[in-house]
Protein backbone atom coordinates (compact mmCIF):
# COMPACT_ATOMS: atom_id res chain seq x y z
CA UNK A 1 0.00 0.00 0.00
CA UNK A 2 1.32 3.43 -0.95
CA UNK A 3 1.81 5.72 2.04
CA UNK A 4 2.23 9.47 2.36
CA UNK A 5 5.56 9.76 4.20
CA UNK A 6 7.23 12.83 5.66
CA UNK A 7 11.03 12.55 5.75
CA UNK A 8 13.21 14.81 7.90
CA UNK A 9 16.56 14.81 9.71
CA UNK A 10 18.97 16.95 11.72
CA UNK A 11 21.98 16.81 9.36
CA UNK A 12 20.42 19.13 6.80
CA UNK A 13 18.49 18.65 3.59
CA UNK A 14 21.59 17.84 1.51
CA UNK A 15 23.01 15.19 3.84
CA UNK A 16 23.70 11.79 2.23
CA UNK A 17 21.50 9.91 4.70
CA UNK A 18 18.31 11.81 3.94
CA UNK A 19 19.02 11.73 0.20
CA UNK A 20 19.36 7.93 0.31
CA UNK A 21 16.17 7.57 2.34
CA UNK A 22 14.23 9.87 0.03
CA UNK A 23 15.40 8.21 -3.19
CA UNK A 24 14.67 4.68 -1.95
CA UNK A 25 11.21 5.47 -0.53
CA UNK A 26 10.25 7.71 -3.44
CA UNK A 27 10.23 4.67 -5.69
CA UNK A 28 7.32 3.07 -3.82
CA UNK A 29 5.67 5.76 -1.71
CA UNK A 30 4.41 9.33 -1.90
CA UNK A 31 7.06 11.28 -0.01
CA UNK A 32 7.79 14.86 0.96
CA UNK A 33 11.08 15.96 2.49
CA UNK A 34 11.00 18.81 5.02
CA UNK A 35 14.41 19.24 6.60
CA UNK A 36 16.69 21.90 8.08
CA UNK A 37 18.50 24.09 5.57
CA UNK A 38 21.77 23.38 7.41
CA UNK A 39 23.13 20.95 9.98
CA UNK A 40 21.26 21.00 13.29
CA UNK A 41 22.83 18.02 15.05
CA UNK A 42 22.26 17.68 18.81
CA UNK A 43 19.42 20.22 18.62
CA UNK A 44 17.36 17.99 20.89
CA UNK A 45 13.66 19.00 20.96
CA UNK A 46 14.13 22.71 20.57
CA UNK A 47 11.72 24.77 18.51
CA UNK A 48 11.81 28.35 17.28
CA UNK A 49 8.77 30.03 18.78
CA UNK A 50 9.66 33.70 19.25
CA UNK A 51 11.72 34.33 16.11
CA UNK A 52 10.80 34.16 12.45
CA UNK A 53 10.78 30.73 10.83
CA UNK A 54 11.18 30.56 7.06
CA UNK A 55 11.09 27.81 4.46
CA UNK A 56 11.92 27.40 0.81
CA UNK A 57 10.52 24.97 -1.75
CA UNK A 58 13.46 23.18 -3.35
CA UNK A 59 13.14 22.32 -7.04
CA UNK A 60 16.39 20.48 -7.80
CA UNK A 61 15.32 17.13 -6.33
CA UNK A 62 13.22 14.46 -8.04
CA UNK A 63 10.83 14.52 -5.07
CA UNK A 64 8.89 17.23 -3.24
CA UNK A 65 11.18 19.00 -0.78
CA UNK A 66 11.30 22.04 1.50
CA UNK A 67 14.27 23.45 3.42
CA UNK A 68 13.49 25.12 6.75
CA UNK A 69 15.49 27.70 8.68
CA UNK A 70 14.65 26.05 12.00
CA UNK A 71 15.33 22.88 13.95
CA UNK A 72 14.24 19.27 13.30
CA UNK A 73 11.13 19.49 15.49
CA UNK A 74 10.22 22.72 13.68
CA UNK A 75 10.35 20.84 10.38
CA UNK A 76 7.82 18.26 11.52
CA UNK A 77 5.53 20.83 13.13
CA UNK A 78 5.65 23.15 10.12
CA UNK A 79 5.04 20.29 7.69
CA UNK A 80 2.03 18.90 9.56
CA UNK A 81 0.43 22.24 10.46
CA UNK A 82 1.19 24.28 7.35
CA UNK A 83 2.92 22.66 4.39
CA UNK A 84 0.91 19.46 3.94
CA UNK A 85 -2.78 19.33 3.12
CA UNK A 86 -3.27 16.47 5.59
CA UNK A 87 -1.28 14.54 8.17
CA UNK A 88 1.23 12.08 6.71
CA UNK A 89 0.81 8.39 7.40
CA UNK A 90 4.34 8.11 8.74
CA UNK A 91 7.41 10.21 9.61
CA UNK A 92 10.91 8.91 8.92
CA UNK A 93 13.74 10.85 10.55
CA UNK A 94 17.28 10.24 9.30
CA UNK A 95 19.35 8.53 8.23
CA UNK A 96 21.49 10.31 10.80
CA UNK A 97 25.23 10.63 10.29
CA UNK A 98 26.27 8.98 13.55
CA UNK A 99 24.59 6.55 15.92
CA UNK A 100 21.87 7.54 18.39
CA UNK A 101 22.07 4.93 21.11
CA UNK A 102 21.24 4.92 24.79
CA UNK A 103 21.20 8.39 26.30
CA UNK A 104 22.09 9.93 22.93
CA UNK A 105 18.33 10.09 22.36
CA UNK A 106 18.10 12.97 24.86
CA UNK A 107 20.24 15.21 22.67
CA UNK A 108 19.47 13.92 19.19
CA UNK A 109 17.60 16.17 16.79
CA UNK A 110 16.88 13.07 14.70
CA UNK A 111 15.10 11.32 17.56
CA UNK A 112 13.39 14.53 18.67
CA UNK A 113 11.89 14.97 15.22
CA UNK A 114 10.42 11.48 15.60
CA UNK A 115 9.06 12.43 19.03
CA UNK A 116 7.52 15.61 17.61
CA UNK A 117 5.70 13.43 15.09
CA UNK A 118 4.13 11.25 17.77
CA UNK A 119 3.18 14.37 19.76
CA UNK A 120 1.25 15.33 16.62
CA UNK A 121 -0.38 11.93 16.23
CA UNK A 122 1.82 10.53 13.45
CA UNK A 123 3.71 7.21 13.77
CA UNK A 124 7.43 7.68 13.42
CA UNK A 125 10.76 5.91 13.05
CA UNK A 126 14.20 7.41 13.75
CA UNK A 127 17.06 5.95 11.71
CA UNK A 128 20.75 6.43 12.48
CA UNK A 129 24.01 4.89 11.35
CA UNK A 130 27.62 5.06 12.35
CA UNK A 131 29.74 7.35 10.19
CA UNK A 132 29.38 5.59 6.85
CA UNK A 133 31.91 6.04 4.08
CA UNK A 134 29.77 5.88 0.96
CA UNK A 135 26.33 6.67 -0.43
CA UNK A 136 25.90 2.94 -1.16
CA UNK A 137 26.07 2.17 2.55
CA UNK A 138 23.36 4.71 3.32
CA UNK A 139 21.30 3.17 0.53
CA UNK A 140 21.63 -0.26 2.15
CA UNK A 141 20.27 1.16 5.41
CA UNK A 142 17.41 2.83 3.56
CA UNK A 143 16.59 -0.42 1.76
CA UNK A 144 16.46 -2.24 5.11
CA UNK A 145 13.85 0.28 6.28
CA UNK A 146 11.86 0.00 3.06
CA UNK A 147 11.97 -3.80 2.83
CA UNK A 148 10.99 -4.20 6.48
CA UNK A 149 8.45 -1.37 6.65
CA UNK A 150 5.40 -3.63 6.76
CA UNK A 151 7.00 -5.71 9.50
CA UNK A 152 7.90 -2.61 11.51
CA UNK A 153 4.41 -1.12 11.22
CA UNK A 154 2.83 -4.45 12.14
CA UNK A 155 4.49 -4.22 15.57
CA UNK A 156 1.61 -1.92 16.60
CA UNK A 157 3.74 0.54 18.56
CA UNK A 158 1.65 2.61 21.03
CA UNK A 159 0.77 6.17 20.05
CA UNK A 160 3.18 7.52 22.68
CA UNK A 161 6.20 5.63 21.30
CA UNK A 162 8.54 5.78 18.32
CA UNK A 163 11.03 3.25 16.98
CA UNK A 164 14.73 4.04 17.20
CA UNK A 165 16.81 2.03 14.69
CA UNK A 166 20.61 2.08 14.48
CA UNK A 167 22.84 0.54 11.83
CA UNK A 168 26.43 -0.52 12.61
CA UNK A 169 29.30 -0.32 10.16
CA UNK A 170 30.27 -3.98 10.43
CA UNK A 171 31.21 -5.42 7.05
CA UNK A 172 28.83 -8.30 7.74
CA UNK A 173 25.87 -7.39 9.90
CA UNK A 174 25.01 -10.32 12.14
CA UNK A 175 21.28 -9.61 12.28
CA UNK A 176 18.85 -7.48 14.24
CA UNK A 177 18.15 -7.18 17.95
CA UNK A 178 15.06 -5.70 19.56
CA UNK A 179 16.47 -4.21 22.72
CA UNK A 180 16.05 -1.55 25.38
CA UNK A 181 18.24 1.54 25.33
CA UNK A 182 20.89 1.81 28.03
CA UNK A 183 23.41 4.50 28.92
CA UNK A 184 25.91 5.71 26.34
CA UNK A 185 28.89 7.09 28.22
CA UNK A 186 31.55 9.43 26.80
CA UNK A 187 34.84 10.89 28.00
CA UNK A 188 33.48 14.38 27.33
CA UNK A 189 35.83 17.33 27.65
CA UNK A 190 35.73 21.00 26.75
CA UNK A 191 38.55 22.36 24.63
CA UNK A 192 39.41 26.00 24.10
CA UNK A 193 38.55 27.18 20.61
CA UNK A 194 40.52 29.69 18.56
CA UNK A 195 37.97 32.46 19.11
CA UNK A 196 38.24 32.23 22.88
CA UNK A 197 35.21 29.97 23.28
CA UNK A 198 35.04 26.27 24.08
CA UNK A 199 33.89 23.23 22.17
CA UNK A 200 32.68 19.94 23.61
CA UNK A 201 34.41 16.86 22.31
CA UNK A 202 34.71 13.29 23.45
CA UNK A 203 34.62 9.70 22.24
CA UNK A 204 32.54 6.80 23.49
CA UNK A 205 34.09 4.96 26.38
CA UNK A 206 35.30 1.41 25.59
CA UNK A 207 32.56 -1.25 25.32
CA UNK A 208 33.47 -2.76 28.71
CA UNK A 209 32.68 0.60 30.35
CA UNK A 210 29.18 0.73 28.84
CA UNK A 211 25.95 -0.94 29.95
CA UNK A 212 25.88 -4.56 28.86
CA UNK A 213 22.86 -6.21 27.24
CA UNK A 214 21.39 -2.97 25.89
CA UNK A 215 21.35 -1.30 22.48
CA UNK A 216 24.95 -0.04 22.39
CA UNK A 217 26.27 -3.44 23.45
CA UNK A 218 24.44 -5.26 20.63
CA UNK A 219 25.36 -2.52 18.16
CA UNK A 220 29.06 -2.91 18.97
CA UNK A 221 28.73 -6.64 18.32
CA UNK A 222 27.42 -6.00 14.79
CA UNK A 223 23.64 -5.99 15.15
CA UNK A 224 21.07 -3.55 13.82
CA UNK A 225 19.22 -2.42 16.94
CA UNK A 226 15.50 -1.67 17.13
CA UNK A 227 14.25 0.04 20.30
CA UNK A 228 10.78 1.37 21.12
CA UNK A 229 11.17 4.65 23.01
CA UNK A 230 8.42 6.80 24.50
CA UNK A 231 7.86 10.46 25.25
CA UNK A 232 6.09 9.85 28.56
CA UNK A 233 8.40 11.33 31.21
CA UNK A 234 6.33 10.18 34.20
CA UNK A 235 8.07 8.11 36.85
CA UNK A 236 5.01 6.04 37.76
CA UNK A 237 6.64 3.92 40.44
CA UNK A 238 7.88 6.97 42.37
CA UNK A 239 4.61 8.79 41.72
CA UNK A 240 2.57 6.07 43.42
CA UNK A 241 4.97 5.90 46.35
CA UNK A 242 5.04 9.63 47.09
CA UNK A 243 1.27 9.90 46.68
CA UNK A 244 1.05 7.61 49.71
CA UNK A 245 3.85 9.32 51.63
CA UNK A 246 2.97 12.98 51.05
CA UNK A 247 0.99 14.58 53.85
CA UNK A 248 -0.44 18.13 53.74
Amino acid sequence: MTMRILITNDDGIDAPGIRALAHVFNAKHDIVVVAPSEERSAASHGIISMRGLSYKKETHYDYEAFSVSGLPADCVKLAVLHLLDKKPDLVLSGINRGKNLGTDVMYSGTVSAAFEAIYMGVPSIALSASYLSSDDQYKECALFALNNLDKLLALKIPDSSALNINFPTKAKILGTKVTAIGRHLYNDKYFEHGDGGYILDGKSLPPERQDQGFDLDWYNKGYITISPIQNDRNDYKTLERIKKEWKD
